[in-house]
């Protein structure tokens, strides 16, 4: 088998890259043009004016800031549900599909070759400016006999996959994500790196002495796999249920709010104000919702419909600039949307069972997560703000996505609308969001949203920010989704009318679904903007990724001097912002694969 692929991949290398004197011609001279950026940037990363420990030893502050080591188990349990889901994801949407150990192998064999091929092109010396005299000096960076070590490791490595890829075995291709997150695990217990030691007086000593990894990352990153691995076992056992994959689906998109509302926040909950009011309002909600599901198409009250839906809106506006508690007006929200659905679902017993079982739970997760959201939090830091480094970072990316997506869909179906009132209030969003630059946004929400909020109603800066991010996001979501929505043929509105489906059915399942589909790379596009664009809310003073790097690490000088160390830092955040968005793309091209997209 591996010799068959390896023929197939040569075949391959062939046609694409040595095919005609041109193409050879080109591939050379690419490959030479690649080969002198990598020595230039190895040369340049391993110089000994690189000091990468500035970014090794303060990874705690580029994840989290401030956030206390009391609380880290909070961190572990967070990130640990994200991968839990992960696997259970991973778990019940395989697809069968059979790879092999020899393929497998012959993955890991082509990395290798690859690493052996630039650690013998790396360059042994460099040249560093000196930065007290200006004098340009030659310094050793790689020596060969530094590089015999990890050859020899590396060609042992490539000796046993070999060995490997003689053994008969094929197993479920998804089970490759729980392999290649085990390869860095490994690391984590066999690597040694480089460690700041400080003498008696807070001195540093060179050279800096390698240390294993502490045990208090060691450990839950195991764990963390372990579930994951326990997770992705358990999504095949289920991976027939529907119900489990639906509650998988749903739990997807309130894990960001259960994380950042009550697991990383930690709040503290005032019990009585909690059975004072906000227990009797959800009672009075849930009371109120069931009711109307049940009577609303009955035969006197139909009649009333449309007054009683008036003012449900009227009230609901009105809550917006009323000093009543946020579960009064999240309700209301909630409310004013189900009565809208209501007389389409709640058609026959099952329907009415089904929408009250929904209604029940939205409410009472509203419920939760509005109580941990706007409490205070017990986590005590330096500032105004528990979020900070990627922990902010990642909040402004999810949640930037998480609510402007839906209110992109809302705003593009409201421009399409023929109600004239609704398309005019959706348009002028759209286009005012559109026409001013995200930074004035941010600006905006620093400064100057204060003064429109109404009295006794306060926001922290990031809700702030978050609530600008969401309208600005759902603005270019909105017009890409239109565009979608232009594209959906004339024939499927006049079939979805020929069977009888209302509005929202025909909305919901016919013309929406294609839209979306036909937009993906569109919408993976605008969601990698998204979370590029997190980083310029350093201009307003928050203290996201790009920040900790650009600005807090570079002038640090107690207890160790880091003082002028940017290029390391801008180096580590470029990377990292690659990977990420590098990883969502290629995700991005088989979800578009699997969909089918561009053919069919």
């Amino acid at each position: 088998m591996m010799n068959i692929d390896l023929k197939k991949q040569t075949r391959v290398i062939k046609e694409n890259l040595f095919s005609s004197p041109v193409s050879t011609l080109l591939t050379f001279l690419t490959s030479y043009i690649m080969i002198s950026f990598f020595r230039g940037m190895f040369g340049f990363a391993t110089a000994p004016d690189k000091d990468w420990l500035s970014v090794l030893n303060n990874m705690q502050l580029y994840m989290v800031q401030a956030y206390p080591e009391s609380d880290f188990i909070r961190i572990w349990i967070c990130v640990g549900l994200g991968f839990i889901f992960s696997g259970l994801s991973v778990g019940l949407w395989e697809t069968g599909e059979k790879t092999s150990l020899s393929k497998l192998c012959l993955t890991f064999s082509k990395i290798i070759f690859g690493i052996i091929f630039l650690t013998l092109i790396a360059p042994t010396t460099s040249v560093i400016v000196s930065t007290a005299t200006g004098i340009r000096e030659q310094v050793d960076v790689f020596s060969y006999a530094e590089r015999i070590p990890l050859l020899s490791i590396l060609l042992g490595l490539l000796v046993v996959f070999f060995l490997l890829s003689k053994i008969n075995l094929n197993f479920n291709k998804s089970f490759l994500v729980s392999i290649y997150l085990f390869v860095p695990i490994v690391f984590l217990w066999l690597m040694k790196i480089p460690t700041i030691k400080l003498d008696a007086e807070n001195q540093r000593v060179f050279p800096d002495p390698l240390m294993p990894i502490a045990n208090s990352t060691k450990i839950p990153w195991t764990l963390i796999w372990m579930s994951f691995v326990a997770a992705y076992l358990i999504g095949i056992y289920f991976k027939n249920k529907k119900q489990f994959k639906t509650a998988v689906s749903i739990s997807w998109v309130l894990l960001p709010l259960l994380i950042f509302s009550w697991i990383f926040k930690k709040p503290l909950i005032d019990l009585n104000e909690l059975i004072r009011n906000d227990i009797p309002v959800f009672i009075g909600f849930l009371l109120v919702g069931v009711l109307t599901i049940y009577f609303i198409n009955n035969k006197i009250v139909e009649k009333f419909y449309g007054y009683y839906l008036g003012l449900l809106v009227i009230v609901t506006l009105a809550s917006l600039f009323l000093k009543v508690i946020l579960l009064v007006k999240a309700g209301l929200l909630l409310l004013l949307l189900f009565s809208v659905i209501i007389p389409a679902v709640s058609t026959s017993a099952k329907g009415k069972r089904s929408l009250t079982i929904v209604w029940i739970v939205s409410l009472t997760t509203t419920a939760f997560l509005l109580e941990g959201g706007t409490s205070t939090t017990q986590i005590v830091v330096p500032g105004s703000s528990i979020f900070g480094g990627f922990s902010l970072t990642w909040l402004l990316a999810i949640f930037g996505t998480y609510v402007s997506f839906p209110l992109g869909v809302l705003l593009a179906l409201g421009r399409n609308s023929s109600l004239p009132i609704i398309k005019g209030v959706c348009t002028g969003i759209i286009e005012l969001v559109r026409s001013v630059p995200y930074i004035t946004w941010l600006f905006f929400a620093s400064v100057t949203m204060a003064v429109f909020l109404p009295d006794g109603v306060e926001f922290n800066l990031i809700v702030r920010v978050l609530i600008v991010t969401a309208f600005f996001s759902g603005a270019y979501f909105a017009e890409n989704i239109r565009g979608g929505l232009q594209s959906i043929p004339k024939g499927q509105f006049e079939a979805a009318d020929a069977i009888g489906m209302n509005t929202v059915q025909k909305t919901s399942l016919i013309v929406l679904p294609q839209a979306l589909r036909a937009i993906v790379p569109t919408l993976v596009s605008s969601i990698i903007t998204g979370f590029k664009d997190s980083s310029l809310v350093t201009i307003i003073g928050l203290f996201d990724f790009l920040t900790i790097g650009r600005m807090v690490i570079g002038n640090q000088s107690i207890p160790i001097n880091f003082i002028g160390h940017d290029r390391e830092n801008l180096l580590f955040i470029a990377l990292v912002y690659w990977i990420f968005t590098f990883t969502l793309s290629r995700r991005s091209m088989k979800f578009e694969k699997r969909l089918g997209l561009g053919e069919r």
